[in-house]
């Protein structure tokens, strides 16, 4: 009960940010392999890293919770950076677990 509670709060937190320009949607994972716990998103225009923080919305069930980035490839090449274009594919493994349909989210101070 106290991880979902937890998760509803974030996720408004995160719809509030988004409402004033503090958080941006830069992305959805179009493809999940759980097997390997990594996936493929279909990023918009901004710069992926490992180690940085994304927050993972399911917006139906206002699940959202943030996981930190351990690997990204492009074209089956890993890279340490990234800066992605409108439309890009990037594989990308968290740290947590996802499921295809998830959004992806980066806040800014």
């Amino acid at each position: 009960m106290c991880q979902a509670l937890a998760e509803l709060v974030t996720y408004k937190v995160i719809e509030r940010k988004k409402s004033i320009g503090q958080a941006k949607e830069v992305g959805r994972i179009t493809e999940w392999y759980k097997k390997h716990e990594a996936g493929v998103a279909k990023v918009e225009e901004t710069i992926l890293s490992i180690g940085s923080s994304l927050f993972l919305v399911n917006e139906g069930s206002s699940c959202c919770y943030l996981a930190t980035i351990e690997s990204i490839k492009i074209d089956d090449i890993s890279v340490n950076e990234v800066q992605t274009s409108k439309g890009m594919e990037v594989g990308l493994k968290f740290d947590v677990d996802a499921k295809k349909g998830f959004r992806l989210y980066q806040l800014y101070v």
